[in-house]
Formats: C-alpha cells, structure tokens, sequence
C-alpha cells in the first residue's frame, strides 16, 4: 500500500515538461530576448533539455529567434524571444449585471474590450418570470463576437476563458447553481464546445483573481494567498504551494456561507450562505430600504457603493459600512488562522476603498487573532478577474503548469 502511494505522487515526465517549459517562457517573458545558454543558467535545466523544450516552443510558434549574440571567437550564439503578444485568448467574466469580454494576449495586455449588459433585465432575486435563457444567451453571443474580433484583426484566438461567480467542477466545467443569475447547475463548458472547437477553461472568478494577481499582481514571487471577492455575492480564491486550492468539491473559498454567530445555526441556508446574506447585495438592499434608503427598483446596492456613500458623509451608509467590515474582518481573520497565506488580496468591492478597508480590518483584528493578516490591493482591481481567467487558459492551451516563485 505504501508503494502504490508514493508511485501516485510522482511526478511523471509529462509533468515534469510542464513545468521546465514554464520556466523557459517565465524566463524569457522576463528577462527579454535570451540565448540558450543564458536561458539554462537562469533555469537550472540542462542543455540538452533546453534544446528540446525550446525546439518545441519555436515549432509551436511561442518562441521565436531573434538574431545573434556578437561571436567572441566561436559559433554565434542564437538569441530567442517569447511571442506572447501574438497569441490571444477570448476571455468573459460573468458577473450579475453584466457579462465582461475581453481579447487578451499571452503578455496580459487587453486588444479589445466588449460588454454584454444584463441590466435591462430583472435581478435574479426578483419573483419576476425571466427566462434564464436570455443572459446565457447573451453571454454565448458575446464569445461569439470576440472569437469573430479575433479573427478580423488577423490573430485567432487559441482558447477560451470564462469566469463565473459559483462553483465549479473540474474537468468538465459544470457549473453549481447561480443564484446571482438565476442560473440553474448545468454543464457550460458542454454548451460553449459546441460553439468552439478551442480548448476551454471554466473556473469560479474568486480562483482566477487570485492566479492573476499571483502572476501578474501583488502575489508575483509567493506561492500562497488569498483573494476576496465582493461584488453580488462573496468569495475567497485560495492559492496553496502555487496552486488553486480548489477542495475535494471544487467547493474551497465559499466564504458566504461561513456562520457568524449561534443563532446561524437555526437557520437554513439553501441559496447564500450567512455570511453572504449578510454582505451580499441581495441582503444590502434589503437592508438598505429597510433603513430608509431610496434605491431604483431593478437596482443591487454593492458594497463598493455604501463604501462610496460613507466616505461621503451618508449616516445610513456609514453604519452598513461598519457593519459589512465587521463580517469581512471575521472572514479575513478565520481564514488567516487556518491558511496562514503570504498575503490576503482585496478584490474588486474592497480594493477601491482600501485607504478606508484596510485599516479597519486591521483595527477589528488586532490583539484577537495570533498576528494580523498582511492585506493589499488587487493590482487590476475591475480587471483582476480577466487577466487571471486569461492567464489560466493561457497556461492551458500550451501545455504550461502553474510555477511558484
């Protein structure tokens, strides 16, 4: 028995080739044009090994030559180049207002931008009949559009990435129940491979801010974090040993439904958890109205606007705010003892107002937990979400694996 577990956690050769691969292009995205000898002394790997993996990036078209290092009396050294830029990735993250779309290159610089806009229909959470039907659809259509954008500018896309604020079940891309969309649980990776033969990735949005800001943000050179995510609903994307942390059930970082306090424990929660029916928006407007509130019917106050609306001086705001921050402080510090993570990232909802979040979690938790959590920004804040949506189903199309550090 102990032999059949060791066998099962080596790495196979295949992994291994991931990985050395990754290291190449993290190199030469880096450091700039290299040779191959330059290229094995800042990665460790042999020349042998260096030859075969670079020969395959160049067939591939990810690497390129790019001239010659001057002879200094032998063979002339060939420079390569990574050529991210020319490779694009159509990208969508699906939020509850709106379905955001991008073209993305593999350098995370956007090309082209489109939305599709849900705010003509009714919220989720409303008991107005809505077929559902009708924001997957626009959704579909806007994949549809960017795919057709790639290929008019010249430059096809070479995989799909579609984020989505829920669940995720891996490798099949079903997506849990949406209730921010009024989603039902069905298989969304099924329906777009029947519009694209393009490899396709589904991950929960959470996850994909926190792989982004690992690669590209303020999580570059850590191999574990946290990001926070809060806009309709509330969600924590957890990266452990360089890697998602997805959970046995794909179900790690569901922070809504952490229980607050004792009289959680009576209650049933079926579509939000306590925690996100006490943050979420649908709990916000509910609040907010109740308290006095003006807010337009169709309309789902986010916490990004009761932040607003108490730095500006609103009482009623201002109370929620305390509040929110409070059960925000509670998640950050549960998390902080359990994980320990390098960093915990605020996301979209928090990162706009960190000159108000983050001293006051800070002040809620000190003196109550072990050491108080290292917070920080997320570097794109609206865009985090796309750039590691991007970044996921850029490391997936070209055979890369995630690499720490």
């Amino acid at each position: 028995m102990r032999e059949a577990t060791n066998r099962s956690s080596t790495a196979t050769s295949n992994t291994v080739s991931r990985v050395n691969r990754t290291a190449i292009v993290q190199a030469l995205r880096e450091q700039g044009p290299l040779s191959r000898q330059q290229i094995g002394a800042i990665t460790g790997l042999s020349p042998a090994t260096v030859n075969r993996l670079t020969s395959s990036l160049i067939d591939e078209g990810l690497v390129a030559r790019q001239g010659q290092i001057p002879s200094t009396g032998g063979r002339p050294s060939v420079l390569l180049s990574y050529t991210g830029a020319t490779q694009l990735v159509a990208c969508v993250q699906v939020r509850a207002d709106r379905a955001r779309g991008a073209l993305i290159d593999f350098d995370s610089h956007f090309v082209h931008r489109v939305d599709a806009q849900f705010d003509d229909l009714p919220p989720a959470d409303s008991h107005t009949t809505v077929d559902t039907d009708v924001r997957l659809s626009r959704t579909l259509n806007l994949l549809d559009t960017l795919l057709e954008t790639a290929r008019a500018l010249g430059t096809p896309c070479v995989s799909v990435g579609v984020s989505v604020p829920g669940v995720v079940t891996q490798p099949d891309g079903r997506v849990a129940h949406l209730p921010e969309l009024g989603w039902p649980e069905f298989p969304l990776k099924e329906l777009i491979a029947a519009r694209t033969e393009l490899p396709i990735v589904i991950e929960n949005d959470a996850n994909a801010l926190a792989l982004g800001e690992m690669h590209h943000g303020v999580g570059r050179g850590m191999s574990s974090l946290i990001a926070v995510h809060l806009e309709n609903g509330l969600g924590a994307g957890i990266i452990s040993n360089g890697r998602i942390h997805h959970g046995f059930r794909w179900e790690a970082g569901e922070i809504g439904y952490l229980l607050m306090e004792p009289s959680s424990l009576e209650k049933s929660y079926s579509l939000l958890g306590d925690l996100e029916d006490r943050v979420g928006s649908v709990a916000l407007t509910r609040k907010a109205r109740s308290r006095g509130l003006e807010i337009p019917d169709g309309h789902l106050l986010m916490a990004d606007e009761i932040f607003a609306r108490a730095a500006q001086g609103e009482v009623v705001p201002a109370g929620m705010a305390s509040e929110i921050l409070d059960m925000v402080a509670m998640a950050v510090g549960a998390m902080s003892i359990i994980l320990d993570p390098e960093v915990i990232v605020l996301g979209s909802g928090l990162a706009s107002h960190v000159e108000m979040v983050i001293p006051a979690i800070e002040d809620r938790l000190a003196g109550r937990i072990i050491r108080v959590p290292h917070m920080k920004p997320a570097t794109f804040v609206e865009d985090g979400v796309l750039v590691g949506i991007a970044e996921l189903a850029a490391l997936d199309v070209r055979g890369f694996t995630y690499v720490a550090g």
